[in-house]
């Protein structure tokens, strides 16, 4: 398989990026197709549409292994202020278990009964909203909303989201329902607040209220972390379940 798009979003780095597209509604991303799938007649009726699956290839394109590493320098890189060097290409692997955010990383189940990148195939499943379609001269641009994904991901292919085939109101889910999410009070100036774009405050604050550090980080409340957004570096602290935005640069 080979890309037909790449989506581009405020989020350069896998720090900070949603657990899932719905926690952050407002994340804007813009699909932009590669020349040989860059035609309007090729989106032909999309807009009717109200919400998309994209299908996508996780960062590095490691199966498992790559992407647990770029996680592990990302999350210190944001702590730091910094970004992560690229990681070199490294042989694949991969593991039968794996530690979900939601059960705060301390508990173990089947990779195959989550949605952690950590998988045999670096492909990601993401549901968004359409939000307009832009017919240009060098091809049609997809705008969406809650856009999950790291700026640049390769799109391997978009499907219409279908309500009668694909919304399933009698679902279950899992052990999912036992592990509520928790989201942080997110303490933000207004004068910080002054310094985002307006049409990109809201998807900060959502990122931020979803906590972008590591699942089960110890209580440092003095330590500094660091987010890359929308050209932006936001610093903050957590202290608890608050989380206080310190500087936006």
């Amino acid at each position: 398989m080979k890309p037909i798009a790449h989506i581009h979003t405020d989020l350069p780095q896998k720090f900070g990026i949603p657990r899932n597209s719905f926690l952050a509604p407002h994340l804007q991303g813009r699909i932009v197709f590669e020349p040989e799938y860059a035609l309007n007649s090729a989106v032909a009726g999309i807009d009717s549409f109200s919400h998309l699956w994209l299908l996508w290839r996780f960062e590095n394109g490691e199966p498992g292994g790559g992407a647990a590493d770029v996680a592990d320098d990302n999350a210190r890189a944001g702590a730091a202020g910094k970004t992560a060097p690229a990681a070199s290409p490294k042989p694949a692997r991969w593991s039968p278990t794996v530690r979900p955010p939601r059960l705060g990383g301390a508990e173990r189940v089947g990779v195959f009964a989550t949605r952690s990148p950590f998988r045999p195939n670096p492909i990601g499943l993401t549901c968004v909203k359409l939000d307009r379609v832009e017919l240009t001269d060098a091809g049609p641009v997809i705008r969406v909303l809650g856009a999950d994904l790291r700026d640049g991901t390769p799109i391997y292919d978009i499907k219409p989201y279908i309500p009668f085939a694909d919304c399933h109101p009698d679902a279950c889910g899992g052990w999912i329902e036992d592990a509520p999410w928790h989201e942080l009070d997110v303490n933000f100036p207004e004068q910080l607040q002054a310094e985002v774009p307006a049409g990109k405050l809201a998807g900060l604050t959502e990122v931020l209220r979803q906590d972008p550090r590591r699942a089960g980080s110890k209580h440092e409340p003095t330590r500094v972390y660091h987010l890359a957004y929308a050209g932006l570096d936001v610093s903050f602290t957590v202290d608890g379940d608050v989380l206080h935005v310190v500087c936006v640069s």
